[in-house]
């Protein structure tokens, strides 16, 4: 697959990506503690529970940055070779910057093995056992996920959610509530449940009411909409959403399967499943991209500037990526596309630079 001058440079191009990806999520980590800091103390959340929390999350992180990380990478690890003249001696022995582009991309296909590794093995894993842990000690044990949901205690109550949304509405709750006993006197099921104008009310609901002291009668009656006069506090929900980019491929499928199902809104799932899926061909791209600043504007500047401008573009394609997704979803733009798009403008920003250098 790799000849003896292409795994040279494939050698160059990996360390360098994988030394810049270490600095960028040691950065974002040491922004996280930062972050976590203000949430120390509430509950049972412990300076140890941050630092275990931002630790769990740190494979999430590295996928998040793997694309800047490589194209910062290729830039260093290309403009090592190039202060060193081994790329003027590579291109008198007969490999074109093509070639040379060709073999940095094809570095890629290593990395996209760890890529693949993370994404649907590791990284889903730690988030949830994260939100979890963090969820757990932020309401002091008494709220939980399983795999059927989320449990909460809350007084006399324990409720039970199937689903919550990013934007805090909830779906198929299920309010236990006992009396001094511990006796189930009152069940109440509704369809959702929402805020509105920071009041929170349940919709479609099918309440039953348990009467031990009248002869064990059970009364049963139905709700349009009526307020939830004892709702989980409004600090703990913000813990409860995991985002989509957080789960497998395979769990992004089968939320959206569950959306759909519900009739409910599955565009920002989609986008995650498409940015999954393009995910190897955007480290591709940069690997390209990285080659093709190189042999252009990029060809006699201090490796100082290559670094920075490897940086600018970084953050560039991350944050087209980051704001395209919303945009997409604002202007009804199929999620394909709202994937698609940044890769594909960087990619024909690569292409045009290539045939410029020539």
């Amino acid at each position: 697959m790799f000849n003896l001058i292409e795994r040279y440079i494939a050698k160059h191009v990996i360390l360098a990506s994988l030394f810049i990806l270490s600095l960028l999520v040691f950065l974002q980590a040491l922004f996280g503690m930062l972050a976590e800091s203000a949430s120390v103390g509430r509950g049972s959340y412990q300076l140890a529970d941050a630092f275990l929390f931002v630790g769990l999350m740190l494979p999430q992180r590295v996928l998040d940055f793997f694309p800047m990380g490589v194209l910062i990478g290729s830039l260093f690890g290309l403009g090592v070779l190039a202060s060193n003249n081994e790329l003027t001696v590579m291109r008198a022995a007969g490999m074109t910057t093509w070639k040379i582009s060709f073999a940095t991309v094809k570095a890629s296909f290593v990395l996209m093995i760890g890529v693949l590794i993370l994404s649907e093995i590791i990284a889903p894993v730690a988030s949830k056992t994260a939100l979890q842990l963090r969820t757990s000690a932020l309401s002091d044990g008494k709220i939980s996920h399983s795999e059927t949901g989320l449990w909460a205690k809350r007084d006399n109550q324990i409720i039970h959610i199937a689903s919550v949304l990013r934007n805090g509405k909830m779906y198929k709750v299920s309010i236990f509530q006992f009396d001094k006993n511990n006796r189930l006197n009152k069940l109440i099921e509704a369809k959702s449940a929402e805020i509105i104008d920071e009041v929170w009310y349940l919709f479609n609901v099918n309440k039953t009411h348990f009467k031990v002291k009248n002869n064990n009668k059970i009364e049963k009656t139905f709700i349009a909409k009526m307020q939830w006069k004892n709702p989980l506090d409004k600090d703990n929900i913000e813990t409860l959403t995991l985002d989509p980019e957080t789960l497998s491929f395979m769990g992004l499928v089968k939320y959206k399967k569950y959306l759909m199902d519900n009739q409910l809104n599955s565009h920002a799932v989609e986008l995650a499943i498409w940015q999954r899926l393009f995910l190897p061909l955007s480290i591709s791209v940069m690997m390209m991209l990285a080659a093709s600043f190189l042999f252009g504007p990029m060809r006699d500047v201090s490796m100082g500037a290559r670094v920075l401008t490897g940086v600018m573009l970084g953050f560039g394609f991350y944050l087209v990526k980051q704001s395209f997704g919303p945009i997409s979803y604002l202007y009804g733009v199929s999620p394909f596309f709202g994937a698609l798009f940044p890769i594909l403008f960087f990619f024909i920003l690569a292409i045009w630079l290539m045939k410029k250098s020539r």
